[in-house]
C-alpha cells in the first residue's frame, strides 16, 4: 500500500523554493522523513531541541553545512541546543587546541544566526519551561526525547540533528510514530524483580538492559516512580543501548514480558564497569540539575576532594547554583564545574591524560570507552563522594 503525505498549498510552494533555499531544504528533509515513517501529513509543534552542536560529533562537513544554512534561515519556534565541544563562554580552558576552538566557535555562531536559545545542554527541560503536557515537539538528543515522552508527557520522535533543525525552521514535524497515540502503547514489558533499584547508577543499569530488549515503547513493571536524577539516568541509558523512544511505568499490561533481576543487574554492571578505582571523577551525563548539585554540595561541605572531580552542567544551572551557594561549597572542596559542554563528546577528557574515569552514568561509561579510550569505574554518586572526600 502506498501512503501519500499530504501537503498544504503553502508547504508545496515552500518545497518548490518560492520562499527561499533554506526553507525548501527544510521541507525536503521533513518530506523524506515523513515518507520513511509513513506520515500522513505535517503537524505544528511548539518547540525543538537540536543536537549536532559539538565539533567532535559533526566535524568539518557539519560545520560547513550549518554555516551555509544559517545565512538564510531562522528558527520559528522556541529552540534549544545540545552541549558544544567546549564551553563557548570560556573556550580557552583546558588548553584545547586553537584549531578546535576556532571550528567549534564557527558552529556556535551559526546557531546564533539561526536564533536558537544558547542553552548548550542535553537537559533542556531544566533550563527552560517545557511545553504543556500532551504537546507535540521535535527533540533530538536521545535522552531528552525519551524524557520528553516518558516523564513530561510530550509527543516527539527520536529526531536526528537534521530533522530537528528542519522542524525548528518550519515549525512542523511529520505526524508519525510516537506522535500518534496508537503507537505509544507498550509492546514489551520489563518485569523488575530486584529490591536493589535505587540511585542513578542502578536506574541506568535498568535502562541499559531495557534499551537492548525493546525497539519500541515499553512498560516498566515493579518499580517506584524515579526521582528526577534517576529518570534522567534511565532515559539516557535506554537511548544509549537501543532505539526505543519511550517507556511507561505501569504494572498491568497485556504484552510479552522480560524479567530484570539481580543477576541481570550484576551482568549489566560488569559489562560497563572496568575498574575498582578511577583517576578522575566525572559527573553530569546527562547534565546535572540544580537539585543534584544541591545534594552534592551537602555531601562535600567542609570536606576536600582527594581526586580531581569534574561536574558538567549548563551555564544557566551553574549560575543558579552559584546564586544559591551550592557551587561555592563544591568548588571550595576542590571540584571544577565545566559548563555548556558534554562529558563524552569533548577533547577535555583526553587532555586529562588519565587511564580510568569514575562516573555514575551508564551512558558516559558506554561512550567514554569508545570516544576517549579510557576505562570506567562505575559507582553511585554517594559512594564515590564518600571514598574521595575527607
Amino acid at each position: 500500500m502506498v501512503i501519500y503525505l499530504y501537503l498544504t498549498n503553502y508547504e508545496e510552494r515552500a518545497l518548490d523554493g518560492e520562499y527561499g533555499e533554506a526553507l525548501e531544504m527544510a521541507y525536503r528533509i521533513l518530506l523524506s522523513v515523513g515518507r520513511l515513517t509513513d506520515a500522513s501529513h505535517l503537524i505544528e509543534i511548539s518547540s525543538a531541541h537540536l543536537s549536532g552542536v559539538s565539533y567532535s560529533t559533526i566535524g568539518e562537513h557539519g560545520r560547513e553545512f550549518l554555516e551555509g544554512f544559517s545565512l538564510n534561515a531562522k528558527v520559528t519556534i522556541p529552540t534549544t541546543v545540545n552541549p558544544a565541544g567546549i564551553d563557548p563562554k570560556n573556550p580557552s580552558n583546558f588548553n584545547i587546541h586553537e584549531d578546535y576552538i576556532l571550528e567549534q566557535m564557527k558552529i556556535v555562531r551559526s546557531y546564533k544566526k539561526l536564533g536558537v536559545a544558547e542553552s548548550f545542554t542535553c537537559t533542556p527541560y531544566e533550563v527552560v519551561h517545557p511545553p504543556p503536557k500532551g504537546g507535540h515537539v521535535s527533540w533530538a538528543e536521545s535522552s531528552a526525547s525519551i524524557y520528553a515522552n516518558s516523564i513530561l508527557d510530550l509527543r516527539t520522535n527520536r529526531e536526528s540533528a537534521l530533522s530537528a533543525l528542519a522542524s525548528a525552521v518550519t515549525g512542523k514535524t511529520p505526524y508519525s510514530e510516537l506522535h500518534i497515540e496508537e503507537f505509544r502503547k507498550p509492546s514489551l514489558s520489563i518485569l523488575v524483580d530486584t529490591h536493589e533499584l535505587s540511585g542513578s547508577m542502578k536506574f541506568g543499569l535498568l535502562g541499559y538492559f531495557a534499551g537492548k530488549m525493546a525497539r519500541g515503547p515499553m512498560a516498566l513493571q515493579g518499580i517506584k516512580s524515579p526521582t528526577s536524577s534517576e529518570a534522567k539516568a534511565l532515559c539516557a541509558a535506554i537511548g544509549t543501548s537501543g532505539a526505543a523512544g519511550m517507556f511507561l511505568i505501569k504494572d498491568k499490561v497485556d504484552v510479552e514480558g522480560v524479567k530484570f533481576d539481580r543477576g541481570d543487574l550484576e551482568k549489566t554492571y560488569d559489562e560497563l564497569n572496568d575498574a575498582e578505582e578511577g583517576d578522575v571523577i566525572v559527573l553530569g551525563c546527562p547534565h546535572l540539575g540544580l537539585n543534584e548539585i544541591h545534594d552534592i554540595s551537602d555531601s562535600v561541605e567542609g570536606k576536600k576532594f582527594k581526586k580531581r572531580c569534574l561536574l558538567f552542567c549548563s551555564g544557566r544551572v551553574y549560575e543558579e547554583a552559584k546564586l544559591k551557594g551550592y557551587a561555592d561549597k563544591i568548588e571550595g572542596a576542590g571540584a571544577d564545574f565545566i559548563c555548556n559542554t558534554c562529558a563524552v563528546f569533548t577533547p577535555i577528557i583526553s587532555h586529562l591524560e588519565v587511564d580510568v574515569i569514575t562516573t555514575n552514568s551508564c551512558k558516559a561509561a558506554h561512550y567514554l570507552k569508545r570516544t576517549q579510550n579510557v576505562k570506567v569505574s562505575l559507582k553511585e554518586t554517594h559512594e564515590m563522594l564518600k571514598e574521595v572526600c575527607g
